[in-house]
């Protein structure tokens, strides 16, 4: 089956999502040592989620659910089943803590494995595969230890890109993220979209990847390296141009807080061809380093100042968003066509941001002090002027159709629409 993308702003066909499970309970447990922005509630996150894939459906996009998708071809592909007991098996295992003694071999055996993993049901073993349970066994008794539990899967963007050529599968920066591919890997393998390429060196995230027709944005900093980005050029991708846009810092916080920009698409965007929507004092920041292809490989072309020259050389016009609405996710929207976009209402994000900002603040006032100040200048003339993204001046006169949607909850997790969706396919 056809699978790929050959710009942002090309009709969305097909998207695979995965609805906050019961593992993002566990994360709320301890937001920020699980990768999350802040604390926000599991139900209302599942509520937005379903709301952003019912817009989607309305908008003729087919939406497949990465669990559907592995337990329907496990039901009838002994090849998919297999691959499923396979990862259940490598992440489900024993330790004994404490120094404690283990039971004996026979009963431990006996209490580890009652019934052996091929002889359990699908979801069993999905559930095994995606919570990671580690059986603790001891004179005690047994406890349940979730090692690893992806938490983050629900952020369905990064784990693969789409690109010209078809599917891409990353490789995750983080070792709380790392599992995740595979099941992403399943997934598409269930689908008949295989990839065509996989990153086997370095790391690559898809927030860090945006294709734009004769070019292409990838990221380079906190979450994809040279290394993955080379690996990506050696087969991942035809675009004539690539640009490589190095992770900026931002000028408002003087001790780096790489979390702030933490993917390209944290703080820019295509809605339109031609049309950007980014934070300008970011733009300013960003290095490019350009490559073009030659000859079938890609060659370098040299360092070409920032990112908004560049996007100004190649005839964008960009619509400017204030640092709280890049904090709110603005530039974290779905285009489902050209000038056709699903987007975090910034508005109703903002007190919750702003909230957490000053937590942040009181903690660290040398760091964040500067940047609270300037969001709350934002907030307070973006209420006086009624201009919080996406109901911007700009916004309509560039014709462009945003359709906000309440994320509230879900974009706690470090993420917005764009985030929360892997494009399969868009033409």
């Amino acid at each position: 089956m056809h699978a790929g993308a050959l710009s942002e702003w090309q009709t969305l066909r097909r998207v695979l999502v995965h609805p906050p499970g019961i593992e993002v309970f566990f994360a709320l447990l301890a937001p920020s040592a699980h990768l999350y922005e802040r604390f926000f509630n599991h139900a209302e996150a599942r509520r937005e989620h379903h709301q952003l894939c019912e817009l989607l459906r309305s908008n003729g996009v087919r939406v497949e659910t990465l669990t559907d998708v592995i337990l329907n071809a496990a039901a009838e592909n002994d090849e998919v089943r297999n691959r499923l007991i396979a990862m259940a098996q490598e992440r489900m295992g024993r330790r004994c803590t404490g120094g404690e003694i283990c039971l004996p071999r026979r009963l431990e055996a006996e209490r580890l494995t009652p019934v052996d993993l091929p002889e359990r049901d699908n979801e069993h073993l999905l559930r095994v595969a995606l919570l990671d349970p580690t059986l603790s066994i001891t004179k005690k008794g047994v406890r349940v230890i979730l090692d690893r539990p992806l938490h983050n899967l629900y952020f369905m963007r990064d784990q693969q890109i789409a690109t010209d050529r078809g599917m891409v599968t990353g490789k995750m920066a983080t070792p709380e993220r790392a599992f995740e591919v595979e099941f992403s890997r399943l997934s598409l393998d269930a689908l008949g979209t295989s990839p065509v390429h996989r990153i086997t060196r370095g790391t690559l995230e898809g927030g860090d990847f945006i294709p734009a027709g004769e070019f292409a944005l990838v990221g380079c900093g906190l979450r994809t390296d040279r290394s993955g980005i080379r690996d990506l050029l050696t087969g991942g991708c035809s675009y004539p141009e690539i640009a490589v846009v190095h992770q900026p810092a931002h000028p408002l916080v003087p001790e780096r807080d790489p979390m702030i920009a933490m993917h390209l698409d944290t703080f820019v965007n295509f809605a339109a061809d031609g049309i950007a929507i980014a934070s300008p004092v970011l733009l300013e920041e960003s290095r490019v380093e350009v490559f073009r292809r030659k000859n079938n490989e890609y060659v370098p072309f040299g360092l070409q100042g920032n990112l908004a020259g560049y996007l100004a050389e190649k005839g964008f016009e960009t619509i400017a968003i204030t640092t709280l609405e890049q904090l709110c996710y603005a530039s974290n929207f779905l285009c489902v066509r050209n000038g056709v976009c699903i987007t975090p209402d910034t508005a109703q994000l903002a007190p919750a941001v702003l909230h957490r900002l000053q937590e942040k603040a009181a903690a660290d006032p040398a760091r964040y002090s500067a940047l609270l100040a300037q969001a709350e200048h934002d907030y307070q003339l973006l209420r006086a002027d009624a201009e919080f993204f996406p109901h911007k001046k700009a916004v309509y006169a560039n014709g462009l159709e945003m359709t906000p949607v309440l994320m509230v909850n879900a974009t706690g997790g470090y993420g917005g629409a764009h985030c929360m969706t892997c494009p399969i396919l868009r033409d």
